[in-house]
């Protein structure tokens, strides 16, 4: 609910942390009237069969930089 840059179709998916790109600032916070947040940034690899089921390619995959409070443990 509410603002996130988290895009909705790897919500609720599995995906593989591939690198950890260092802290930076949650600009989300700072939306939210919250003041200032650092967080782990990971780089996650989602395979386009656990985005887009089996008719996907099961050689592609997609990268996205999340913030680490974006992310829960599988």
């Amino acid at each position: 609910m509410g603002h996130t840059r988290l895009p909705r179709y790897v919500r609720g998916r599995i995906g593989t942390i591939e690198r950890d790109r260092d802290v930076e600032e949650l600009q989300d916070s700072d939306i939210q009237g919250l003041g200032a947040k650092q967080q782990h940034v990971y780089t996650v690899r989602f395979t386009a069969r656990e985005l887009w089921g089996e008719q996907a390619s099961p050689h592609d995959s997609v990268y996205l930089d999340m913030w680490e409070g974006y992310l829960e443990s599988a």
